[in-house]
């Protein structure tokens, strides 16, 4: 249900004067569905328009106000998408207090959103198998982590981590489960490929944290060397 408020007239002024202007070609706009295609909108040319970044921003800022129920819901949804800033690109950057207020409004929405009132509940997940691996599925995953750093390398973990992860694997065991890589045969070319990124490396420890052990390139050794680190695995637990 839509309500007749003085937001509903906001959002409808914005999108009439930008229907009746002459966009310069050169500028930057943003295609927006007037009637937006989560509350039934469709793709054709009389709904939508074109605006500029911060019009765009702005009638998503309006839209959950005059929005109630599911529909309010999913408006809250799209305006915390367009304030997310990994996803920005050259839209409209909202302050810091409104990206605030966005994530609290979506907050309150999932908290009372849980069990039989959360849209997924019920709803099953298609069973994934080998065959949705496909090479072209691995190499488009791999192309885009490739040159990447990993978010955890260099990160080492405390004795406390390593235990509640020896713990979860053991509890795992004991109700009959197992973790997702054991029983997992390799092939002969994984096998390989192992063996080639594992050939002359060597292992270090920090005598100190046992728990903190390196596999490195012998060249890459020396400045562990010199903080006491030493050659090997070290004493395990």
């Amino acid at each position: 249900m839509n309500l007749l408020n003085k937001y509903n007239k906001c959002y409808y002024n914005i999108i009439n004067v930008a229907l009746s202007r002459v966009n310069d070609p050169n500028a930057y706009t943003e295609k927006h569905h007037i009637l937006p295609r989560s509350l039934g909108g469709t793709d054709a040319a009389s709904n939508i328009v074109k605006l500029t970044a911060r019009e765009h921003f702005i009638c998503h800022l309006l839209l959950p106000k005059f929005t109630t129920g599911n529909n309010r819901y999913k408006m809250v949804h799209a305006l915390w998408f367009m304030s997310n800033t990994k996803k920005l690109g050259k839209r409209y950057k909202p302050s810091s207090r409104i990206y605030e207020q966005v994530k609290e409004q979506r907050a309150a929405i999932l908290r009372g959103r849980r069990g039989e009132a959360h849209p997924n509940f019920g709803k099953k997940h298609p069973e994934r198998t080998t065959e949705i691996f496909t090479p072209e599925w691995k190499e488009r995953i791999a192309a885009s982590k490739r040159g990447k750093t990993a978010w955890n390398k260099g990160i080492p973990r405390t004795e406390a981590e390593c235990h509640k992860m020896s713990e979860t694997r053991k509890k795992l065991v004991v109700n009959g489960l197992k973790p997702w890589n054991i029983g997992i045969s390799r092939t002969d070319a994984d096998k390989q490929k192992i063996k080639e990124a594992n050939t002359g490396k060597q292992w270090i420890h920090n005598p100190n944290n046992p728990s903190e052990r390196k596999q490195l390139d012998p060249e890459d050794t020396g400045p562990y060397f010199q903080i006491g680190w030493l050659p090997g695995t070290g004493p395990r637990k």
